[in-house]
């Protein structure tokens, strides 16, 4: 009898131990240490890791301090549950008002661009959580709805992804410290005002309906990646080929360095000439394009061009060649080759993903600031 009720009094113990997190082997990850565990559970969905408040007093108060917050409207208002995110919005206000809190690293959100009462719960999320690096992935059927998104004081690292929609306009207090700006598979009818502290531009697929001047609104850009160039909305005539990219202009005198990725469904991509003007430039890589004209009024930095699927290397080495000569006008043209060759290498690529099997990608490389330098 006395040992039934000593048996009692441990398992009794057992279960208390386990309820309050003190670390026994029923709960493993109440032990771990709290940045550790915000670390796990970053990987749930923002309304997930409120509900896990409500196990026991260590994980009270785990929701203010996670570094990534994951919403997705869909999960809540394509039901018509507004509780849900109302209680998700009240938790992200409360976090806000705990001195003791962690600020939000990551904004990961995902709502329908053209459903108006999605647009005022994901600008409510956007202001609460004053994140630093903000992701948005906007959808719906309304593609030429205008929206604009206001960026809380903290923001410095934007990325939008709303395929075939028309890109937001960019507003409020992080406006002016934003450092890097993505943009994914828009289309753009005019570039924001002015970002004055914008470094770096990533345009991935974008559909360009304004010039392209970023000079003009971000000065300080040091960094513009295009994969795809910015192409023009302009449909193919019926029962012929998409047209080119048509005449792509860049104008940054600040920019340092410059990659354009032409690869496009596994082939070149054409385009009829590349205008540059930046004054500045270090690096221009060029990845699988293919112009008419190429940039010839480059004099300093290193230019690469990389070759993958359909076009040969030997198209490349070609069209360096006629840009070449456009910087060496008072040199023969069937000199300008060997003159040019101490300062070209031919390489294969250490980052090819290519198959064993099959050829590696190739990169061309001209020291223009030694060629230029050397003759």
């Amino acid at each position: 009898m006395g040992r039934c009720r000593r048996s009692n009094c441990n398992c009794k113990k057992a279960r208390t131990d386990a309820g309050d997190g003190s670390g026994s082997s029923g709960d493993r990850i109440t032990a771990l240490p709290l940045e550790l565990r915000v670390r796990i559970v970053s990987l749930l969905p923002y309304w997930q890791i409120v509900q896990l408040s409500v196990l026991s007093r260590p994980w009270r108060h785990i929701h203010h301090h996670t570094p990534d917050v994951k919403i997705n409207l869909y999960d809540f208002l394509a039901d018509g549950d507004s509780g849900s995110i109302l209680a998700a919005r009240f938790a992200l206000a409360r976090r806000a008002e705990d001195t003791s809190a962690s600020s939000v690293d990551t904004l990961r959100l995902a709502f329908a661009v053209g459903d108006l009462r999605m647009r005022r719960h994901a600008d409510r999320i956007v202001a609460l959580a004053d994140a630093r690096d903000i992701r948005i992935h906007g959808g719906g059927p309304v593609r030429d709805a205008a929206w604009t998104l206001d960026l809380p004081p903290l923001a410095r690292d934007l990325e939008a992804l709303a395929r075939n929609h028309v890109a937001h306009a960019i507003t409020g207090p992080g406006a002016a410290a934003l450092r890097k700006l993505c943009l994914q598979n828009v289309v753009i009818h005019e570039w924001p005002p002015h970002l004055p502290s914008l470094r770096s531009l990533d345009l991935d697929a974008v559909t360009v309906e304004a010039p392209f001047a970023p000079g003009t609104w971000c000065p300080r850009l040091e960094e513009l990646d295009t994969s795809s160039p910015p192409r023009s909305s302009t449909p193919a005539p019926p029962g012929r080929s998409p047209p080119s990219f048509g005449e792509i202009t860049v104008d940054a005198p600040e920019l340092v360095e410059l990659d354009v990725d032409c690869c496009a469904s596994g082939s070149t991509v054409d385009y009829k000439s590349f205008k540059l003007r930046a004054p500045r430039l270090h690096l221009l890589c060029r990845r699988n394009p293919f112009a008419e004209r190429g940039p010839g009024s480059v004099k300093v930095g290193v230019i690469q061009l990389r070759s993958v699927y359909t076009r040969e290397m030997k198209d490349y080495q070609e069209q360096m060649m006629r840009m070449l000569e456009g910087l060496l006008p008072d040199l023969p043209r069937e000199s300008i080759a060997g003159v040019a060759r101490p300062y070209m290498t031919l390489e294969e690529c250490d980052d090819s993903d290519d198959d064993e099997d099959e050829p590696k990608d190739k990169r061309l490389t001209c020291d223009i600031t030694a060629l230029m330098s050397g003759i």
